[in-house]
C-alpha cells in the first residue's frame, strides 16, 4: 500500500471516520447516529449469512475475519455470530476508533496490516472472510495480493465473500472522467468538494481476473452478484467462494 493511500485513510479516520465507512451525504461531519450505524452492519451480516446458507455453504462459526474493518461496523455484527472475529485495517486512526467504539465486545479484536498481506493470520485458520466497500480503495496490485491472502487463510469448508468494482461505468460522467484522467488528477476537485481530509480513491479489478485469482488459489466460486455500492462511476460485484 502506497504512502498516498495510507495517508488518505489516516486523515479520514481522524476527520470523519463513520462517514468514510458509509458515505451517505446527510451523514458527513459526524452526523451518523452510532446506534443506527452499527445496526446497519448487523442487518447486512444477517442477510449475508442467510445467503451463505442458501448457497449450501456451512462454514464453522469459529473465527471470522473482517477485512478493511474501518471502525468495526461489520466486526461487531460478526462477533454476534462467530466465536471470535478479527477486524483488519491499514489505517491506525480507524483502528483506534474501532477499539474505542467496540471496547465492550470481548470476542472482537483489531489488527493493523500493510494493505497487501494478512501475515498475522495463519493459513487455513479462518472460517469466514468478509469484506465490502474496502478492497475498492486499494490499487489493483494490492487487491490481487489480498485476494490471494483470503484464499490462503480460509479453512477447508470455510467461505470467502467480498465486493470490489470490476470496471468504470463509461455511461456516467464520473466514470468516464476517472477512466480518462485517473484518481491523481481528480483528487484536487475532491479536496475542494469534500475537504482535504475526506479524499478517498476507488480502483477497479476486472471480474474475470477476480474469478481467475480465486480459482487459481484453489477456491470454488459459488456465486457472483452485481452489487453497485462503489458509486455511479463503477460497475461492482460481490463474490462468494469456498474452499471445498
Amino acid at each position: 500500500m502506497s504512502d498516498r493511500h495510507r495517508q488518505q485513510w489516516e486523515a479520514l479516520g481522524r476527520v470523519d471516520p463513520y462517514w468514510a465507512v458509509i458515505s451517505e451525504p446527510g451523514k458527513k461531519g459526524g452526523r451518523w447516529d452510532p446506534d443506527a450505524f452499527f445496526e446497519s452492519g448487523a442487518s447486512e451480516i444477517r442477510a449475508v449469512l442467510a445467503r451463505v446458507a442458501a448457497l449450501g455453504l456451512e462454514p464453522r462459526r469459529g473465527l471470522a475475519l473482517d477485512y478493511g474493518c474501518g471502525v468495526g461496523r461489520l466486526t461487531r455484527a460478526l462477533a454476534g455470530e462467530f466465536s471470535r472475529v478479527v477486524g483488519v485495517d491499514f489505517s491506525e486512526s480507524m483502528l483506534s476508533e474501532a477499539r474505542r467504539a467496540n471496547a465492550g465486545i470481548p470476542n472482537a479484536s483489531f489488527e493493523r496490516n500493510d494493505g497487501r498481506s494478512l501475515a498475522a493470520t495463519a493459513s487455513g485458520s479462518v472460517d469466514f472472510v468478509y469484506s465490502v466497500i474496502a478492497l475498492q480503495h486499494s490499487p489493483a496490485a494490492s487487491q490481487r495480493e489480498i485476494i490471494r491472502e483470503f484464499a490462503r487463510v480460509v479453512a477447508p469448508g470455510g467461505a470467502v465473500v467480498f465486493q470490489t468494482p470490476a470496471r468504470h461505468r463509461l455511461t456516467s460522467l464520473s466514470g468516464l472522467a476517472l477512466a480518462l484522467v485517473g484518481n491523481r488528477v481528480l483528487n484536487l476537485p475532491r479536496r475542494l468538494l469534500h475537504g482535504r481530509g475526506r479524499v478517498m480513491e476507488v480502483h477497479p479489478l476486472p471480474r474475470a481476473e477476480v474469478i481467475s485469482l480465486l480459482e487459481g488459489a484453489g477456491l470454488e466460486v459459488r456465486y457472483v452478484e452485481r452489487l453497485d455500492i462503489a458509486g455511479p462511476a463503477f460497475q461492482s460485484f460481490r463474490y462468494w467462494a469456498t474452499r471445498a
